[in-house]
């Protein structure tokens, strides 16, 4: 507000009217801005302005004027806008400063909208060695999986495709044949594997196969790395030898297979006397037959020097010792086995008999 001092050097009509109760002279900015200092020395100022105090009516009254002269221009011609302690400054002679909101807007502090949205520094050296560092590890990590992928290609053809683990021919090797069973019909099973990756080779159905060779109970197959094979077959002695003529001898198993031609001696081995050595193996009678001669173990086997299938439930065969054995049927083999062995085992149990019928075991029967 602007400073008003009460002159008391008004003349008695210049005095205010009824409403007004002192008259305020005006004074410019300059002379409002401050106190002399010849004044403050000699009186403290009290305020920016005086007011008289002399007596007046309710309506009207003396203004003295108490005001005091304002210090001039300083000696270097600026106003001094300083205030002191205990001065009075006025505000208007103050040099403008920015609102808060220009200052909050202003590119020092941050920027417009420093409140309504986020600040986003951008640094474009930190975003380019960002960028960087990302491309290197996106390079990396293809490097890596192209690394695997290679490694793992390298590896299934090396295993599987190369000569690291090829069969080869000459290390194929079978045993456990003998002269019912072809050493060479096993080893062509097995050769039939040459040039393939061990990996590769599925022994189980290799021994399946070779299994089913007349002759052959069993058979093992055992890779030998890095480039062998064994094979090892059971191989029983024919059930018997079909006899067509005497220079006819047809060896074959419990099953009925024809093994090799027999080349070398039948001694050991029931014969059973035939007409013709491939249609007697359609004949019920010589497959039961067959089947009885199989399931008997070697010991009693080789005892036996005749064999007679007229029908399939009267399967008759004659030891060397001159006892007849009528098995009937190839039912019950077990139980008929046993009954044989216990009366063959205690011969005085037979009281001179010669014959032993089985062919009901449960009420076996001699004469």
């Amino acid at each position: 507000m602007a400073g008003r001092v009460v002159s008391s050097s008004d003349s008695p009509q210049d005095k205010p009217s009824r409403g007004e109760s002192r008259s305020v002279s005006k004074r410019t900015p300059r002379e409002a801005s401050g106190v002399a200092r010849g004044d403050r020395a000699s009186r403290p100022a009290r305020s920016s302005r005086s007011v008289s105090s002399g007596s007046s009516s309710r309506g009207g009254g003396d203004v003295s004027s108490t005001g005091r002269a304002r210090s001039s221009r300083s000696s270097r011609g600026v106003a001094d806008t300083r205030s002191r302690e205990g001065a009075f400054v006025d505000a208007r002679t103050m040099p403008p400063r920015k609102s808060v909101s220009e200052r909050l807007d202003s590119p020092d502090f941050g920027g417009p909208g420093l409140f309504a949205r986020p600040k986003v520094v951008n640094f474009p050296e930190r975003l380019k060695e960002r960028r960087r560092a990302h491309r290197r590890e996106v390079a990396i990590r293809t490097a890596i999986v192209v690394a695997v992928i290679a490694a793992v290609v390298a590896l299934i053809w090396g295993l599987l495709f190369s000569p690291l683990l090829r069969l080869h021919t000459d290390q194929i090797s079978v045993g456990g044949t003998n002269t019912w069973v072809s050493e060479s019909e096993v080893a062509d099973i097995a050769y039939a594997q040459q040039g393939k990756s061990l990996l590769l080779i599925d022994t189980t159905g290799m021994e399946e196969k070779i299994s089913e060779l007349p002759g052959v109970t069993s058979a093992k197959a055992v890779k030998r790395y890095p480039h062998g094979l064994s094979v090892t077959v059971k191989a029983e002695i024919p059930a018997a030898v079909l006899r067509a003529s005497d220079t006819d001898y047809t060896a074959v198993d419990r099953e009925g297979r024809v093994l090799n031609a027999v080349n070398a001696s039948v001694k050991g081995i029931p014969v059973i006397e035939v007409k013709d050595a491939k249609k007697s193996l359609d004949n019920k009678a010589v497959k039961q037959a067959l089947q009885v001669l199989g399931s008997l173990d070697e010991s009693m086997r080789q005892k036996i020097t005749k064999v007679e299938a007229k029908t399939q439930d009267s399967i008759t065969t004659t030891l060397e010792d001159g006892y007849t054995i009528i098995w009937g049927n190839s039912s019950q083999m077990k139980l008929k086995k046993a009954v044989v062995d216990t009366l063959l085992s205690n011969p005085d149990q037979l009281e001179g008999a010669k014959t032993i019928d089985v062919a009901a075991p449960d009420k076996a029967t001699i004469k």
